[in-house]
């Protein structure tokens, strides 16, 4: 049995960070490199991102909620503008998770999206 915690780190922020990537690379034209900077992670990840090898599944369900797509961009601005360090960008995404995991785990005990 996972966790709320584990369920977040393993689906929902890697989708988020996925959603945030291909903003910085599509609207804010960073390569992967300076994507990955901005969001405190590694090239490789980034890659992994827009490439859909990681948070695939989760990454459709939160396509499909136009309050997340929006977070995602606005996030992606902020980093494009420099309003945010990595470490803030982080913050951010703690108190996302802990909105996402009410939403996905909480209300849908048991659910998995592996």
């Amino acid at each position: 049995m996972r966790t709320p915690c584990e369920f977040a780190v393993r689906y929902l922020l890697p989708a988020f960070r996925a959603l945030v990537a291909r903003e910085l690379v599509t609207r804010h034209n960073f390569s992967q490199t300076k994507a990955a900077e901005g969001l405190g992670i590694t090239q490789a990840s980034i890659s992994h991102y827009l490439h859909s090898k990681r948070g695939k599944r989760a990454l459709e369900e939160l396509e499909r909620n136009p309050a997340l797509r929006e977070f995602a961009r606005e996030t992606a601005r902020q980093i494009a503008i420099g309003e945010k360090s990595p470490e803030e960008i982080s913050r951010s995404l703690c108190k996302l998770c802990t909105t996402l995991r009410e939403h996905f785990v909480e209300t849908s005990p048991g659910r998995e999206l592996s």
